[in-house]
């Protein structure tokens, strides 16, 4: 009995403990009419909709929550105006107030939250420095227009600058793991150190460095890492701006990224979906090899668990798709036929440079694009470009490749065709025209170039070759 009735108190602890873990928030709102109080939280680059809380009385809303929320910072946004203010949830303070004026949002007060108080604290001395640095500021400005200087205006301001760096190391070092501390650290700057060489080399050597060490302040295994409104813009800021622009680059910083977030499911759910939808949807050439490699390394690989079969076996296919023709490989060396069945093999072709078009006779694009591939192969005959065209008919349609062919004038192109498609199995792609640039080991360069695009593409590749091979013999 005594056993019972120790498990049935141990039972309902539990229960209580549970019901403890919920979040109740009361906000106090002045001069606010409207009985609609919406809550929201940062999610990535997103603000999104948490709960509609409706008035107690006028200016009164009780937020409560059936299961403890996930940390991070929210957001109370009024209407009709669309004007909110900020605060955060954490893991211990489950219950307190906010109040403000809906007149002026930037005056908040919190009851029974230190970690609210803080921020709010933090952000209150950020304005009131700032109002004082913004006419030194100014001055300096006109200063710096009119050709002159003011050392006691920048000391004034370095000044400033160091108050509020003193600020933060004392918040950071007295409440160590708090979110206001972690927002202040995510947020402070890489300290570059002095390096020697060329300017060029001093350049470079500061990028590096301040490439390598952008992240050292960022704690990604935070929970609430994900539900900042910083953490976006840093990954983005990384990948776009410190990234060189090629596919192989972005690979590697996606990776990166991703290895990153291994130990916070959440926050590694939203970037590798994030990435895989930015990579599959992008209109940049070249940069679905990146949403090849997610797919390879991270979906194909049960690491996307939340992804459906369905969906998952329709990404996979997609990759599946692309594979074969990423720019930086080798185009497959497909054997097709010309009109009087002679072979044609794509690495058979000996020419510095191959343009492939796969097209069809009945396709308008393919029409419009045209007569800028016949006036391209013509100017580019003698400079060591081929064109060979591919007619993605088979079957009993195959004849109409070649009426196609005189339709449009492509005579002097090396036109092929296969009425069996045997090329599809490797060569897959759901609409014409495809069109794709290789070097001479057949190596894809570019590909899905607008064909009025070519001629200019064509120089600036050669011009890029031609500097290539000056600095080569050079050295």
């Amino acid at each position: 009995m005594k056993q019972k009735l120790f498990a049935f108190i141990i039972s309902v602890c539990a229960s209580f403990q549970l019901l403890a873990q919920n979040h109740e928030i009361g906000f106090k709102i002045k001069n606010y009419d409207n009985d609609t109080l919406i809550i929201g939280y940062y999610y990535g680059e997103k603000q999104l909709v948490k709960d509609t809380v409706f008035a107690t009385k006028k200016g009164d809303f009780l937020f409560k929550s059936e299961t403890a929320l996930e940390p991070g910072m929210y957001i109370a946004l009024l209407k009709p105006d669309n004007s909110f203010i900020q605060f955060i949830v954490g893991d211990t303070e489950k219950k307190y107030e906010v109040s403000f004026d809906k007149n002026d949002i930037y005056a908040v007060q919190f009851k029974n939250s230190k970690e609210n108080e803080r921020f709010y604290s933090y952000v209150d001395y950020l304005k009131e420095k700032n109002k004082e640095a913004q006419p030194l500021r100014d001055t300096l400005t006109k200063w710096k227009e009119a050709g002159k200087d003011d050392p006691k205006l920048k000391a004034q301001l370095d000044q400033l600058d160091a108050d509020v760096t003193l600020l933060q190391k004392k918040i950071m070092s007295e409440n160590p793991g708090t979110f206001t501390a972690r927002l202040i650290e995510a947020n402070i700057d890489v300290t570059i150190p002095e390096f020697e060489g060329t300017e060029d080399e001093v350049k470079m050597k500061k990028y590096r460095y301040y490439k390598t060490h952008y992240f050292d302040n960022i704690h990604w295994d935070d929970p609430a890492l994900i539900r900042t409104p910083y953490i976006f813009q840093k990954t983005d800021f990384y990948i776009n701006k410190l990234t060189v622009q090629n596919p192989d680059s972005i690979v590697l910083s996606v990776k990166e990224i991703l290895t990153k977030t291994e130990n916070n499911p959440e926050a590694f759910k939203y970037f590798l979906s994030h990435f895989l939808n930015t990579y599959a949807n992008s209109k940049i050439i070249g940069m679905d090899k990146i949403f090849v490699f997610l797919v390879d390394n991270y979906y194909a690989k049960g690491k996307a668990s939340w992804t459906k079969e369905e969906n998952l076996k329709k990404i996979t296919e997609s990759a599946d798709n692309l594979r074969n023709v990423l720019i930086g490989e080798i185009f497959p060396n497909v054997t097709t036929y010309k009109e009087d069945n002679t072979p044609v093999t794509i690495h058979g072709i000996k020419s510095p440079y191959t343009l492939v078009m796969i097209w069809a006779p009945d396709c308008g694009h393919c029409k419009k694009s045209m007569p800028d591939i016949v006036k391209f192969a013509e100017e580019w005959k003698d400079r060591g470009v081929q064109v060979l065209t591919i007619c993605a008919k088979g079957g009993d349609k195959a004849n109409t490749c070649w009426e196609g062919v005189k339709e449009k004038k492509m005579e002097n192109l090396i036109n092929t065709g296969d009425q069996y498609q045997r090329y599809r199995q490797i060569l897959k792609f759901n609409s014409t025209p495809k069109v794709y640039l290789l070097d001479e080991k057949k190596e894809i360069i570019f590909k899905d170039m607008p064909s009025e695009e070519l001629n200019k593409i064509m120089e600036e590749i050669v011009k890029v070759e031609e500097e290539k091979k000056k600095k080569g013999s050079k050295s």
